[in-house]
């Protein structure tokens, strides 16, 4: 069985961002022992039931690259070792740009994914709260990107594309364009917070896919891809995939979460695994 993705989420809630729409904050996830030394056990297990990944992703409750040196090269060791996954992928505020030696252990085989919401980075820092222009540092150059590109509700359309192919064009080593809408709350969908509500008033969400799609057909040529976990709309720019991804099945229901050592989905309840 060939899951979607399986994600290491790790419990540290230590981030130089402060993003107004944070999802860890909007989850409110407990903080536990992550229990680093499990993983390959589990890892081995999920391979004895035949299961494996399209997406390995280190993410976290906060930046992945404030773990220690020994901790992410103790996770990239083993999920390399496990042979599970089709691509690895890194979720980064930016800061492993300024983490030398952590970027080294990943900027070979790893995809590092990045979220703005401006190409300029001043209105970016401001927005997301940091103060380190980590994509004009010299680092940014050396890893390959996956841009995930969040749309506000004060930007047209038309204004995204002309953004979006200034990124390609400004930056060759980004590879990807992924355009993202925000979940207001995934784990128990109480939108009473200020994250939520900030996503309500100045971001698409869910709720403006079939408006996303219908935007996208009128301003370029797209093609439907890949229908086992997801609608992949994409179109090309210069040799380069830009997409829009709509889950078919339940959120979470094609992902493997990594937490505190055990298997579990978006709402912390152990996976029962579909063979």
């Amino acid at each position: 069985m060939k899951y979607k993705e399986f994600e290491l989420i790790l419990s540290s809630f230590r981030c130089n961002k402060n993003c107004p729409y944070c999802t860890a904050k909007i989850t409110k996830w407990p903080v536990v022992d992550d229990k680093i030394h499990c993983l390959e056990t589990q890892l081995d297990y999920l391979k004895s039931q035949g299961i494996s990944f399209r997406y390995f992703i280190f993410c976290g409750n906060g930046e992945p690259s404030l773990h220690s040196y020994e901790t992410i090269q103790t996770v990239v060791n083993t999920i390399k070792k496990a042979g599970l996954f089709d691509e690895f992928r890194f979720q980064s505020s930016g800061n492993i740009f300024f983490e030398k030696d952590k970027l080294d252990l990943i900027k070979k085989d790893f995809i590092v994914e990045i979220t703005r919401v401006d190409f300029d980075s001043k209105k970016d820092m401001e927005i997301l709260g940091y103060d380190k222009d980590y994509i004009n540092s010299p680092l940014f150059k050396e890893a390959n990107i996956r841009l995930n590109y969040v749309m506000l509700k004060h930007k047209s359309f038309e204004e995204y594309l002309v953004e979006i192919k200034k990124y390609l064009d400004t930056y060759p080593n980004i590879k990807t364009v992924s355009l993202k809408t925000l979940n207001l709350n995934t784990h128990n969908n109480d939108i009473n917070n200020p994250y939520s509500q900030w996503i309500l008033n100045n971001a698409l969400t869910k709720d403006d896919t079939d408006m996303v799609i219908q935007k996208m057909a009128q301003n370029a040529d797209f093609s439907v891809k890949d229908e086992v976990f997801f609608d992949r709309y994409e179109w090309i720019y210069a040799d380069k995939p830009i997409t829009f991804y709509t889950k078919k099945l339940d959120y979470g229901y094609s992902n493997i979460v990594y937490y505190g050592g055990e298997l579990v989905d978006y709402h912390l309840n152990k996976i029962q695994l579909k063979k």
